[in-house]
This record gives structure tokens, C-alpha cells and sequence, in this order.
């Protein structure tokens, strides 16, 4: 099998660390860490790092953020990110505001793993710390087998949707509903549709902001299990109070952190997540 690039993932930031995974880069040359974020529809970077790293840049649609709101945004159509040794040129990133958070943790942005490189499978394993590109799809099973021989594997069907990491699961005795593997999200959640009458007369907290800094809000719902392929996972669930948009459920690294996730590869192809 052939390994085109495997660099260290951290979770660690300038002020303490965080729940997402964190690669180091050179953008343009700049140093910085990006988020290996599957529920990103595109490659992003801050205003703070592509005026550093001199990205032209010019007006373009406003995206949404997690929380369904309106971002103002900029395109940026020649971008070269260094990982490891690999350059990956990218002609088509969006470019936001510079959110607090990123700020202060020294993020310069998100990388959509499934974008990576076209053909390309992309191998995020939470469990060792590292990612994995590799050279052709072909590989992907023999890489997988050899690094976490016994591990229960799932291979779920990609949903086509918004070019996020989408599969179908259910939760509990619920019908199955399309459901985003996001590596960027904290925790998991579901829209009030995915489990109708979960949530109903509990109390709505804050669960965060969005990176356009609207405040998101949601119930909690402790003690259920999430149904996806052939494994039953527990899950202790938050109801969302905003629009979730293609996804109706969002599984995060409450759920992700220690497994493997491969992404990306020829159109239609399966994603496999390797679970101990």
C-alpha cells in the first residue's frame, strides 16, 4: 500500500486545548493549525491568516455557520497548504472573519478532510493522533485491516447532501435520518424531528457559538443510544433549538474521539469508521 503523507494530530492550543483535531501547517508559507473539521463543506481560513499570508482574495456568498447563521465571506482562489512535507494546492477556500476563539487558541482556520485531495482517501485516527492521506482508494482497506486488525468496522453508505461527511443512523427506536460525522462539534445532537417528543419540557442551555458568534442553545437528553451500521453506541444527546439544515442529527468527538474515521476517496465511496 502506498502513504502519501501521516502527521501528528494535537489537540492542544496556544491558551490550553481543545476538542477538535488540530494539524500544524505552512499556509503561503505562515505558520499556523488548522482544524481537520468534517463538517466542512469547504476549506476555510481567517481573515487574520490570509492577510499574513497575503491570499487575494474578493467577494463571496455569505455561508452558515453551525448554529444555520449567515457569515460574511471571501474567496480565495490560490492557496497553497504545506502538511508535513506534502503541499495540497487549493483553488476554491473561503475565507470569514477572524472568530475570538481562533484567535486566541492561534487557529488560522478548518480543513474539510474529504476535500483533501480528489481520489484521495484520508484516514483521521482519533486513536492513535495522526492523519493519514494515502495515495489511492485501493489502499484504504489494506491500511485499515493492517493498523487496527479486530476492530469493529463500519462501512456506511455516504448520503450525498452539502459536501460534509454524511451517513444514515437512528436514534434509539427512531427512523433512521441523514446524520453528519463532524469532527468539528463537540458533542452530538439531533434536530426535534430526528426523535420526536426528546426534549419536550426540558430546560434549554447554551451549548456554544457558532464561529459567526451566534449563541446556540439546546435540551439535554442523557441516556440514549445512537443506532449506525451495525453498532448500537450510547450517547448522551443534546436536542438542538436551531436548524441543523441537511443533517438532522450531528455526531462529535464525544463520540468520534478514539475511533478511526476514513474519508474522502472516488465519488460515492463508503465511509469506514473503526470503532475499539
Amino acid at each position: 500500500m502506498s502513504v502519501r503523507l501521516t502527521e501528528p494530530i494535537t489537540f492542544e492550543t496556544i491558551d490550553g486545548t481543545t476538542h477538535a483535531p488540530l494539524v500544524e501547517t505552512l499556509v503561503n508559507g505562515i505558520p499556523t493549525r488548522l482544524i481537520l473539521d468534517t463538517g466542512a463543506s469547504d476549506h476555510l481560513l481567517t481573515v487574520d491568516l490570509g492577510e499574513k499570508a497575503g491570499v487575494a482574495t474578493e467577494p463571496g456568498e455569505p455561508g452558515t455557520d453551525s448554529t444555520g447563521s449567515a457569515v460574511p465571506s471571501w474567496q480565495a482562489h490560490e492557496v497553497t497548504v504545506r502538511i508535513g512535507e506534502v503541499n495540497f494546492d487549493f483553488s476554491d477556500v473561503v475565507v470569514i472573519g477572524t472568530p475570538p476563539p481562533f484567535r486566541s487558541m492561534g487557529i488560522g482556520g478548518t480543513l474539510s478532510p474529504q476535500h483533501l485531495r480528489p481520489g484521495s482517501p484520508v484516514v483521521l485516527d482519533l486513536s492513535a493522533g495522526r492523519v493519514v492521506v494515502l495515495m489511492t482508494a485501493d489502499d484504504l482497506d489494506d491500511w485499515l485491516a493492517d493498523a487496527y486488525p479486530g476492530w469493529h468496522a463500519l462501512r456506511l453508505p455516504a448520503v450525498d447532501g452539502d459536501g460534509t461527511v454524511l451517513v444514515e443512523a437512528a436514534i434509539d427506536s427512531f427512523a433512521p435520518v441523514v446524520t453528519m460525522l463532524d469532527t468539528g462539534a463537540k458533542a452530538t445532537y439531533a434536530a426535534p424531528d430526528a426523535g420526536p417528543g426528546l426534549g419536550e419540557g426540558g430546560v434549554a442551555r447554551s451549548t456554544g457559538r457558532g464561529v459567526g458568534g451566534t449563541e446556540a442553545f439546546g435540551v439535554d437528553v442523557p441516556g440514549r443510544v445512537l443506532h449506525i451500521g451495525d453498532a448500537a453506541l450510547p450517547v448522551d444527546l443534546l436536542i438542538a433549538g436551531h436548524d441543523l439544515g441537511v443533517a438532522r442529527c450531528v455526531v462529535g468527538m464525544d463520540l468520534l474521539r478514539g475511533t478511526v474515521l476514513a474519508v474522502g476517496g472516488p465519488p460515492g465511496s463508503a465511509i469506514r469508521w473503526l470503532l475499539p
